[in-house]
């Protein structure tokens, strides 16, 4: 099994080396580029606090370019104005997958640090970066695994989905917070089973993947508790009444558009967050939260701090603990729901959310800070 992490590794690293330097092979990519570069913004503000970025390693485009987004999108959320260091290594791929999100916000590009006349706060991967000497505060990018609250290093919170933050559904949540709730649990989000049946799931993080989760609750909950949308008509008609069980989409039949994810979400006072691809993490356990929807979970230690059963969320541990904690989901009050769900909000508010994250981040006392971009990523269980 360590061999075929190992294979599976470099493959990752090898296809990420590739895609940084495809223009050796495209040469008419870095005509585009140069093209597009020419388009950019030059002038930075005089009024804002600038964040700089300047990056070096191909790892803060994964996955597919959400990673260079999330810490975008926060600066920004955060009140920064961004200005990115011209490398075509970095920037080439900018109108690419998630990275193209970007684009819709105002940034400047620098060619020359005399450009930067006053104080900034640098991100950077690199081991030494030029523009250290006049940052207020540099944070440097740490890509290890196998985080522990005691290293010396802020945990980067896992983000919502790239699309929620670039049509600004983010600055929404009041609205879906104080929505009125017609399902009782949810599931929604893609299914395929042989995707989302990964040995790392099982064996390296010790849980059920998507595809067991869902197969229990299939072949054990009673059929007036399991309603399972088979295309786009009948998640319309379930919107319009109530569903006192579990109800699951599966995007591969419905979807649904970014822009009305959250008040989907929102519909539902329980969510099931079922793992992801290859680790345990998935963009829709941050969103119910901060839309006021209880997460069920299974990895409530992979949050720092931890989540905490019956305060912000509901844990499991196992099939039969499945099904007993959806179970007793099913049957609570809605005066302890009420009562979770201001916990599972209030956690949102104070770890999760771009702005308290960023001030939380520059608020250490120390001028270099390491920001560990994947806290939660265990050694084998995963990409950095």
């Amino acid at each position: 099994m360590m061999a075929l992490n190992t294979m599976s590794r470099l493959g990752h690293q090898l296809d990420g080396t590739l895609q940084r330097y495809k223009s050796l092979v495209y040469p008419q990519r870095y005509v585009e580029y140069r093209r597009w570069l020419h388009q950019q913004n030059r002038l930075i503000p005089q009024d804002k606090p600038l964040v700089v970025f300047d990056f070096r390693d191909s790892r803060i485009d994964g996955p597919q370019g959400r990673r260079f987004y999330c810490l975008f999108i926060f600066f920004i959320r955060a009140g920064f104005y961004p200005v990115f260091r011209e490398n075509y290594l970095v920037l080439g791929n900018m109108r690419e997958k998630h990275k193209q999100f970007c684009l819709q916000e105002a940034f400047s590009v620098l060619r020359n640090e005399r450009e930067l006349r006053g104080e900034y706060v640098l991100v950077t991967d690199k081991m030494y970066s030029g523009l250290g000497g006049r940052a207020g505060k540099i944070i440097n990018i740490n890509y290890q695994p196998g985080y522990q609250p005691t290293d010396a290093c802020f945990p980067m919170p896992f983000p919502m989905f790239s699309p929620i933050y670039a049509c600004k559904q983010d600055l929404q949540l009041t609205r879906y917070q104080n929505q009125t709730r017609q399902w009782q649990i949810f599931f929604g989000g893609d299914a395929k089973a042989d995707k989302y049946n990964k040995q790392s799931i099982r064996t390296i993080y010790n849980k059920l993947s998507r595809a067991q989760i869902l197969q229990i609750l299939s072949s054990t909950l009673d059929h007036e508790y399991y309603c399972e949308l088979n295309n786009q008509a009948e998640l319309n008609q379930l919107k319009q009444t109530t569903h006192t069980g579990v109800v699951v989409m599966n995007n591969r039949h419905c979807k649904v558009a970014p822009e009305q994810w959250l008040s989907t979400l929102a519909q539902s006072r329980f969510f099931i967050a079922c793992p992801g691809v290859r680790y345990p993490m998935s963009h829709n356990l941050v969103e119910s939260m901060a839309v006021g929807t209880i997460p069920i979970t299974q990895y409530p230690e992979l949050f720092f701090p931890a989540l905490e059963d019956g305060k912000n969320c509901l844990v499991f541990s196992g099939e039969k603990d499945l099904v007993d904690v959806i179970k007793m989901a099913i049957n609570m009050s809605e005066r302890d729901i009420a009562t979770i769900a201001k916990g599972a909000i209030r956690y949102y508010d104070e770890y999760l959310s771009p702005h308290q994250c960023i001030d939380r981040l520059l608020s250490l006392p120390q001028d270099r800070i390491s920001l560990r971009i994947l806290p939660f990523l265990k050694q084998g269980g995963g990409f950095a």
